[in-house]
Parts: structure tokens; sequence; C-alpha cells
């Protein structure tokens, strides 16, 4: 499974990263980056049966921090 992550991932940056790269788009090329590097560790674990905890708990915190600010 490990290995079709990484061939999906070098893939993905050959068709998204080398492009932005030769075109000196620095800022897109680092989010991208940035964002395909946590998206693979995530699969990575995935693959490796690790729990992940989920998010949700922290946005719906932080979503209603906001709304308790602005009222």
């Amino acid at each position: 499974m490990i290995v079709l992550i990484i061939i999906g991932y070098s893939l993905l940056a050959l068709f998204e990263l080398i492009p932005f790269y030769h075109q000196k788009h620095w800022r897109e090329f680092w989010v991208n980056a940035g964002f395909g590097f946590c998206s693979f560790t995530i699969a990575v674990l995935l693959s490796f049966d690790v729990n992940i905890p989920s998010p949700s708990e922290p946005i719906k915190n932080m979503v209603m921090f906001v709304i308790r600010k602005l009222v």
C-alpha cells in the first residue's frame, strides 16, 4: 500500500510542483508542497492503521469562540 501512496504522490509532485518551480511561482510552490507533505504524512499513517483523531471538535470550538466574540 505504501508503494501506491509513494507513486501517487510522486505523480502529483510531477504534475503540480514542477511547473510552479519552473515558472518561479514560489508562493504557490511552497503552499502546495506544504499541503502535499501534510497530506502525504496522513496517507502514510492511515496506511499503517494509525488512529488519527478527528479535527471536528477543535474546529467547532474555534468557531464557537469566534461567534461568542462577535456577539
